[in-house]
């Protein structure tokens, strides 16, 4: 497997068990032609049975409570998540901080319990399209960098880049504008925390078969968070072989 480049498989709210399974054991049935690392979130109700039968992958969750227990209902906590074998868990992505309201001070406190648990965050960052237009994506992602981001941390983070404007609307930025975003990230990230130098930065929004290998070659791109691309087994078996 190529080990610098990260695939990640956000499920969002799809597949019942019985789907799962099948996608896991035939991605199995071609590992030998897998070249990328690869992790799969799905949904939190299938995760244990899951990572229980495929133990050559990696499970990760979509979100989790910064309490480690509570009266919290409908919410799970990152403990939770490591005692039922995840290893990675996505925070802030841009539909639970639009559906769910999630500010800086909720993601910074997630983020902190994540590390303390000893699971690999996702934090996801990106613009919407009106600051995009204004100029002022790098201003954006600055804040929710600086607001998040612990500044004594020594543990692994990931940073997923997915504009907004991106996500599931078939348009992405050029891949000059990625690799210009990717190094302005790298660039603070490392300024917040010199431990974070080696940090991956993924792409995410609108990925697809298509558009993936030109991704992927990029060295400056360091992996893919993929959404609904990552349902099709033949487009992600792909992704996963380029």
């Amino acid at each position: 497997m190529n080990k610098d480049k990260l695939i990640v498989a956000n499920w969002k709210m799809n597949f019942l068990y019985k789907d799962a399974f099948k996608f896991c054991k035939k991605i199995l049935s071609k590992k030998k032609l897998i070249k990328n690392n690869f992790v799969i979130c799905p949904p939190t109700t299938i995760i244990l049975q899951l990572s229980s039968k495929f133990r050559e992958i990696n499970f990760g969750a979509q979100d989790c409570h910064y309490e480690k227990s509570g009266s919290y209902t409908g919410d799970i906590s990152a403990f939770m998540l490591k005692n039922i074998n995840c290893k990675y868990v996505i925070i802030g992505h841009s539909e639970r901080r639009k559906y769910h309201y999630e500010d800086h001070i909720i993601l910074k406190k997630k983020m902190e319990t994540v590390l303390n648990t000893s699971l690999i965050p996702i934090y996801c960052i990106g613009e919407d399209v009106n600051t995009k237009k204004k100029g002022n994506t790098k201003d954006y992602l600055l804040k929710q960098l600086l607001n998040v981001l612990p500044k004594k941390n020594k543990k692994k983070i990931i940073i997923a880049y997915e504009p907004i404007w991106a996500i599931g609307s078939g348009i992405t930025p050029t891949i000059d504008e990625i690799w210009e975003i990717n190094l302005y990230i790298k660039k603070i990230i490392t300024k917040i925390n010199l431990s974070y130098k080696k940090t991956a930065i993924l792409y995410g929004g609108s990925v697809n078969k298509d558009n993936s290998l030109f991704f992927l070659k990029n060295n400056n791109i360091d992996g893919l968070l993929i959404g609904g691309t990552s349902l099709n087994y033949n487009a992600f078996s792909s992704i996963l072989s380029y």
